[in-house]
């Protein structure tokens, strides 16, 4: 808030400001400038209780003068009294309702403390005042933003670019709400301009990073985090994106620092580092730390959506002849989490159950697209609608189970299940432990991922299924004619070992092991999944350090779905990952006759290969350590007669044990979705839930 001056007005002067002029002598107002004045000093030299003291004085000279009453706020805002800086910001306009600057400060100050409908509410008054306010309007549509009224949003900041097409601040809110939901080509567009306009705006530079990362271009993305971290060197938030978008390469520089530099200071200050974030750090975090950094997302989520819980009545649980569930997602096209759960939507039995699902995201145009609208019995685009307009339809559908599939993850709008538009709320599959909100009444998992005494890592009761909490479709097709060894890019023979997980995934631990192994089995290879030019880089050059020439890394272009799992016929043995593991990727091995080894954590993330391994009937692949890890995949790997024994046990398993048993999942689940609601209608509140 900048310093307004106070002007004591003397018999002779003339109106300026509606507020009518106070009669005082040549003394007194001396003395009122001086008291002024030395209020101003006061606060320049960072003394603001004196500063407040001589402001207090002077409104008690000045009662109706609305500077006096604005100085004040400022005062306050800065010793943290944010409810009187906002009080006297009213007094101020109270006197003054035509100052603008007031409007924008009021509306700012609620803003920055959670309270967006009231920012809201300053902004329109303000903008009644002046209407032509490219301030105002900017600070209108990052309110909006917030409040997911997008379309309005996107109208206001658009009517303030028309204002000031040179605004950094228009340019770059604009920017990241169409990077988030509009065209990432104009979003680059916009920062671009802002960046231009101002080289060095933190804001503008991290939007660009961001937009461009979207598109794939990681190295741009990496460069603009660079530049934003070293233009503001105190802000967490933007070293610890820098610091995953160089993780999300495998550049894994500071890696033994990351405690101390990053998550330590993050788990004293919500929102620098995110869950999902938190699950990729090649460190091994507790439970409770995965907790905290969930649950700091989950109550700024219920903070941001609170003003409309007032509109949104939940309803309440009781008898039903058919149970609605609603499964919500941003994935619901051609994405590994729908690869999934193809098989589930039309297997649930119609008799006892309703099937509704709510896209969050546009139409792909692909076939599993397609086949989970035509297999639902009532398909939602939630993806257009505010977050009002997306609850009531939630509503409207009748929604009694909701079944928040990303949670944290990508896309996710998780403000939706804070409001509660449905009686009940559930974690599943998306994401890999706890929401840490205490909106979200369920997780779903199995007794392998959160085994008997691992309840408190979860803010919500957990509902333990019968065998893996991972759905599987038995139906995926594996081409015939998938590409050969050679257009694979691997060489005519020797042992493949391979691990198609994400990058994020890989750690300079595990990394050390694969190198180990290698170098252990004579003319061996590892198929990796193909990434950005910078994360190849970066591993030829781990592989070389780790003693490996890198022309035994073999990097796998993406390919059609089955035509994915087809190539999996050239990998020998599948390598799990560490602290999280392989997910999709690993039920795609064990669906196309690839043997999977893993080493087991502690935590959710880190136990889910084991699971898999488990209800495929294949204990013996689960490694108590990484040194029995690497023992085993070195002795499969010079042992043919052992490694045949287990693919042939696979291969009787994969049909008749539970991981694949699509139709059995579905059962689990629904005995699952009517012991929880039954707890609803009871009111019980069972931790650990187990289903038979």
């Amino acid at each position: 808030m900048r310093r307004r001056r106070v002007a004591p007005r003397r018999r002779a002067a003339r109106r300026r400001q509606s507020p009518a002029p106070i009669d005082v002598t040549p003394a007194k107002a001396q003395d009122i400038e001086a008291l002024a004045s030395r209020s101003e000093a006061l606060y320049r030299s960072g003394q603001l209780a004196e500063a407040e003291t001589a402001l207090r004085k002077l409104a008690g000279l000045l009662p109706d003068n609305p500077m006096v009453h604005y100085n004040l706020a400022r005062v306050l805002k800065d010793r943290g009294r944010i409810d009187a800086a906002a009080t006297a910001l009213r007094k101020a306009l109270g006197l003054a309702p035509a100052m603008m600057e007031g409007w924008l400060n009021l509306g700012t100050l609620l803003g920055e403390s959670g309270r967006w409908a009231e920012a809201a509410e300053a902004f329109q008054h303000g903008l009644a005042a002046k209407p032509d306010s490219w301030q105002l309007l900017t600070s209108l549509g990052r309110v909006r933003i917030t409040q997911g009224r997008r379309k309005e949003a996107e109208d206001l900041l658009r009517r303030s670019l028309a204002l000031a097409p040179d605004a950094p601040p228009t340019l770059v809110n604009l920017g990241n709400l169409l990077s988030d939901h509009g065209s990432l080509a104009e979003a680059v567009s916009l920062f671009e301009r802002a960046m231009a306009l101002a080289p060095t705006m933190p804001e503008a530079l991290m939007g660009a990073g961001n937009a461009v990362r979207k598109i794939g271009e990681m190295g741009r993305a990496i460069a603009y985090y660079e530049k934003a971290a070293a233009a503001r060197p105190s802000d967490l938030a933007m070293r610890a994106r820098l610091t995953e978008a160089r993780l999300g390469v495998c550049d894994w520089r500071d890696v033994e620092g990351l405690r101390d530099s990053l998550i330590g200071p993050a788990l004293k200050a919500p929102g620098a580092v995110g869950p999902m974030m938190s699950l990729t750090f090649p460190l091994p975090l507790t439970a409770k730390e995965l907790l905290a950094f969930a649950r700091q997302r989950a109550e700024t989520v219920s903070a941001e959506a609170a003003p409309l819980k007032a509109v949104i009545k939940t309803p309440k649980p009781g008898p039903r002849e058919r149970l609605t569930i609603g499964y919500m997602s941003a994935d619901f096209h051609d994405h590994p989490t729908t690869h999934l759960m193809r098989g589930l939507f039309p297997g649930h039995d119609r008799s006892r159950f309703k099937v509704v699902t709510l896209a969050l995201e546009p139409d792909d145009g692909s076939d599993y697209r397609r086949l989970v609208r035509e297999q639902s019995d009532q398909f939602v685009e939630l993806g257009p609608l505010d977050t009002l307009d997306a609850a009531k339809a939630i509503q409207a559908a009748g929604v009694d189970i909701l079944v928040d599939i990303n949670v944290h993850t990508r896309g996710n709008r998780l403000a939706l299940t804070a409001l509660r538009p449905a009686p009940v709320t559930v974690n599943w599959l998306g994401l890999p432990g706890t929401s840490g909100a205490s909106f979200m009444d369920w997780a779903l998992v199995d007794a392998v991922t959160c085994p008997p005494g691992h309840e408190s890592d979860f803010s919500e009761r957990v509902a333990v299924l019968p065998h893996c909490y991972q759905s599987n479709d038995r139906d995926q097709i594996i081409s015939h004619a998938g590409p050969s060894r050679h257009e694979c890019g691997l060489p005519p023979s020797g042992f493949v070992f391979c691990c198609f997980n994400q990058a994020f995934k890989i750690e300079p631990e595990m990394f050390g092991r694969w190198m180990r192994i290698l170098s252990r089995v004579p003319g061996s290879v590892l198929w990796l999944l193909g990434g950005t030019p910078e994360m190849v880089a970066n591993l030829r050059r781990a592989a070389e350090t780790g003693g490996v020439d890198p022309d035994r890394l073999i990097f796998a272009a993406r390919l059609p779905k089955d035509q994915h799992l087809a190539r999996h016929r050239h990998a020998d043995l599948f390598l799990d990952t560490l602290y999280y593991n392989a997910h999709t990727t690993a039920s795609d091995a064990l669906w196309a006759g690839v043997p999977v080894i893993t080493a087991p954590g502690r935590l959710f993330a880190a136990r889910v290969a084991a699971s898999l391994l488990t209800h495929v009937g294949l204990p013996e692949l689960i490694c108590p350590d990484l040194d029995a890890y690497e023992e085993l995949a070195a002795r499969l790997a010079s042992d043919p007669a052992q490694l045949a024994a287990i693919k042939a046990k696979l291969a009787a398993n994969r049909l008749t044990t539970p991981l694949f048993d699509t139709k059995g999942f579905i059962a689990d689940m629904e005995r699952a979705y009517q012991m929880i609601w039954a707890e609803a209608c009871a009111g019980k509140k069972t931790k650990r839930l187990v289903v038979p």
